[in-house]
C-alpha cells in the first residue's frame, strides 16, 4: 500500500523559493516568531531533522541528496529511496549524515540556539535508540531471508555494521560528545557539497 504525502523536494524549494525558510514563510508566516515563521512550524522541522538524521546515520542510507530529501509545508521533513543502506553509497566518501547548508541555516546557523537545539534532539534520539538496540538488532537480523541485497548478501557482517554504530562500548554521556562530533563533521564535509553541486548540474542538463 502507497501513501502520498504533499510535499517537496529541497532541491525543488530552494530553486523556487532560494531558503527553506522563505518556503515555509508562504505557509506559516509570523512576524513575531523565530525568522518570521510560526515557532511550532520551526519546531517541527528541528525535530524531524533530527529524527531522520539519527536514522539514517543508524541504518547508514546511502545516495542523500536534494532530490530524495522532502519538505512538507508544515515543516515536517523527510526522506524517500531507500535503495542503499548498512554503509553503501553511489557517491564516494559519504558523510555520516545529510545535513547540508541550507538545513543548518534554516535553524538560524551553527551558532543559533535553535541549531544547538537541534543537536541536542539528535543525541537525545540516539541515546533512546541506544537503549533499544537488542530489540532493533533482534527485528533486523529477522530480515536476513529477505531479498534486500545489503543484507542477504551477508547477514552476520551487516548485523555487525548496524551494532557498531550504536557504540555500546560507550556510556549516554560519551555517546554525546560521540554523536555532535559526527554532526560536526557532517556539516563541515566539503567533498558531499561538491558531489551536490556535480547532481544539481546533472539534474539540471537533463
Amino acid at each position: 500500500m502507497l501513501e502520498f504525502i504533499p510535499s517537496h523536494s529541497l532541491a525543488l524549494i530552494l530553486s523556487e523559493h532560494r531558503s527553506i525558510i522563505s518556503y515555509l514563510h508562504k505557509f506559516h508566516p509570523d512576524e513575531h516568531g523565530p525568522f518570521g515563521i510560526t515557532a511550532t512550524c520551526l519546531e517541527t522541522f528541528i525535530k524531524s531533522c533530527a529524527g531522520y538524521s539519527v536514522i539514517t546515520y543508524i541504518l547508514g542510507i546511502g545516495d542523500r541528496h536534494l532530490d530524495n530529501l522532502l519538505l512538507r509545508d508544515d515543516g515536517r521533513l523527510f526522506h524517500v529511496d531507500f535503495g542503499y543502506i548498512l554503509g553503501r553509497d553511489p557517491k564516494p566518501f559519504p558523510p555520516p549524515m545529510k545535513l547540508c547548508k541550507e538545513m543548518v541555516e534554516a535553524m538560524g546557523g551553527a551558532e543559533s540556539q535553535y541549531y544547538t537545539r537541534f543537536k541536542s534532539y539528535c543525541c537525545e534520539a540516539y541515546n533512546i535508540l541506544r537503549k533499544s538496540s537488542n530489540l532493533i538488532l533482534n527485528l533486523f537480523y529477522l530480515m536476513a531471508g529477505s531479498n534486500i541485497p545489503d543484507i542477504a548478501s551477508d547477514p552476520e557482517k551487516s548485523i555487525l555494521k548496524l551494532q557498531e554504530k550504536f557504540q555500546l562500548d560507550l556510556d549516554d554521556e560519551a555517546c554525546v560528545h560521540f554523536f555532535q562530533d559526527l554532526i560536526n563533521e557532517s556539516v563541515s564535509a566539503l567533498f558531499p557539497q561538491m558531489v551536490e553541486t556535480i547532481h544539481r548540474w546533472a539534474q539540471y542538463c537533463r
